[in-house]
């Protein structure tokens, strides 16, 4: 899967089916920017992994609908319920494991 860009008006069909992580980034943020290379190389690794990314200066509505108080922030989806919520950066061994016990 490739990594696609969210916005107002297509979030809740990029989340809604199957297992979707989903990134609220700001292109100022520095954490962001090393979250992004690592979920960059995940998509190269588990290309079957879908991820969302949301830019949360450019669609303030869905960082304010979704609670957004920092960045990154990392969304879990299963079948468009949320699973779980991730503040900062997550490191890549930490990330697949998390895929691991979501996707199986």
């Amino acid at each position: 899967m490739a990594i696609h860009t969210a916005t107002s008006d297509n979030y809740e069909e990029l989340v809604k089916e199957g297992f979707v992580i989903v990134d609220f980034y700001t292109e100022t943020c520095a954490p962001c920017k090393v979250f992004s290379k690592i979920l960059d190389g995940i998509e190269f690794e588990l290309p079957f992994v879908n991820i969302v990314k949301v830019n949360a200066t450019q669609y303030p509505e869905l960082g304010d609908r979704n609670q957004i108080m920092a960045t990154p922030t990392t969304f879990f989806y299963k079948d468009g319920e949320l699973l779980e919520r991730h503040v900062g950066v997550i490191p890549t061994d930490e990330l697949k494991e998390k895929i691991g016990s979501y996707m199986y």
